[in-house]
């Protein structure tokens, strides 16, 4: 896995990429952690990236399929906190995704201030319905909370997947440009927000916010 974390201009950009689907596992949880600690003491804004053509395709299936139990259940809770706190982060947090974010992937989206995707053929969804899960507690209040009310029955229920202009109207994404401008226009959504008074932020967010954190936590 590549991971780096670059500040420039107070906007600190985290970048990871295991030139495959960005699989979660604790490796990937305790950089990502440990990139967010030093942002919010050294940015004003945070861009998360995952490589070119790529985001997250959910948690690492060498554990979620693997027969040790204990092992999953603690995977699914560090991601589970890991959303939480991406939700409630203190710092504008936009996510520039130019592949596809399924599952977890998808969770991630949710859990950002602003989201960038790709307008073509990349999928953006929670496909755990299709795949006989049931959605874990903090995804499925997120997503009762980020998506359009009218898309939660085929967004949940039926696990559509949705791309570019369909993805925006549903909740997983703000904006879908051309690959080629993903990454420079979450960077530039970035270089905007992290002006926003950094106290008001933080604290208005956590008030709009706090309902549904609540339930995401209980």
């Amino acid at each position: 896995m590549a991971f780096e974390l670059k500040i420039e201009n107070k906007v600190a950009l985290i970048t990871f990429d295991d030139g495959k689907v960005n699989a979660v596992g604790f490796s990937l949880i305790d950089a990502l952690n440990n990139a967010l600690d030093e942002a919010e003491q050294n940015a004003d804004a945070v861009v998360m990236y995952g490589g070119a053509d790529k985001f997250c395709g959910g948690f690492d299936l060498s554990v979620m399929k693997a027969e040790d139990k204990t092992e999953q259940v603690k995977l699914v809770q560090a991601g589970a906190d890991l959303i939480i706190r991406l939700y409630s982060y203190p710092k504008p947090l936009v996510v520039a995704a130019e592949g596809h974010s399924i599952a977890l992937g998808a969770i991630f989206l949710m859990a950002a201030d602003l989201r960038i995707g790709k307008d073509g053929d990349t999928k953006y969804g929670l496909t755990e319905t299709a795949i006989g899960m049931v959605l874990p507690a903090f995804g499925m209040e997120l997503a009762k909370s980020r998506l359009a009310p009218t898309s939660l029955t085929e967004a949940l229920l039926f696990s559509r997947v949705y791309q570019g202009k369909d993805a925006v109207k549903v909740g997983y994404l703000d904006a879908a440009v051309p690959q080629e401008q993903v990454l420079a226009t979450a960077m530039g959504y970035a270089e905007k927000l992290k002006m926003l008074p950094a106290k008001a932020f933080a604290e208005s967010k956590l008030q709009l916010r706090k309902e549904t954190l609540s339930k995401m936590r209980g």
